[in-house]
């Protein structure tokens, strides 16, 4: 069995090359909005730095690994006698796989689909000012979610370089987050 994967790992890559595997490597500056499931002061808007690396199969099918990690945001609520400070953020990692539809030699429409595990993080610290105490709470939460998406990439004529922009929808459902609506713009660099 060992020698099997081997020898997969080793012909694979020719294999791909041969079909028409195009690899490439790239990085997305997103926007995710969080839609809570209760009403909160915490901020919905999230900003993520996403690293991919995939390829394209043919004209028309591509699959990508990736792995996203958000900015923390965190709320504080403050009276004269005590202080509640809570702080969310993620990192997400798993494949999408593309379907892409040519509009013009340079313009592609595509949609997506893919698996993700994301891993919520929720930190509270209470400071109570008349006793002089401080707790601090946290809480993992960890979810494998579907993802939908579409998006425009532009291709650089006879260039490796490519832009997209893409919108995608991750109903994650956990205790504190129904969905997030992601909303990213990126670049993709061809071998």
């Amino acid at each position: 069995m060992k020698n099997t994967l081997i020898l997969l790992g080793l012909f694979l890559p020719f294999t791909l090359h041969a079909n028409n595997f195009k690899p490439y490597i790239g990085a997305d500056a997103s926007v995710s909005i969080m839609d809570f499931t209760t009403d909160t002061d915490m901020d919905e808007n999230f900003t993520n730095i996403t690293i991919n690396a995939g390829g394209k199969i043919g004209r028309n099918f591509g699959v990508e690994l990736f792995y996203n990690h958000a900015i923390a945001n965190d709320t504080t609520l403050s009276t004269l006698y005590d202080e509640l400070t809570t702080e969310l953020g993620f990192v997400a990692y798993g494949f999408d796989i593309f379907g892409y539809y040519n509009l013009s030699p340079d313009f592609e429409f595509f949609t997506s689909f893919g698996v993700a595990n994301y891993d919520f993080e929720i930190t509270q610290e209470y400071t109570d000012y008349i006793y002089g105490t401080t707790t601090q709470i946290t809480t993992d939460e960890n979810r494998v979610s579907t993802r939908l998406g579409i998006g425009l990439m532009y291709t650089f004529s006879n260039q490796p370089v490519s832009l997209l922009a893409q919108y995608q929808y991750i109903p994650v459902n956990t205790n504190i987050i129904n969905t997030i609506s992601e909303f990213s713009i990126g670049f993709r660099y061809s071998f």
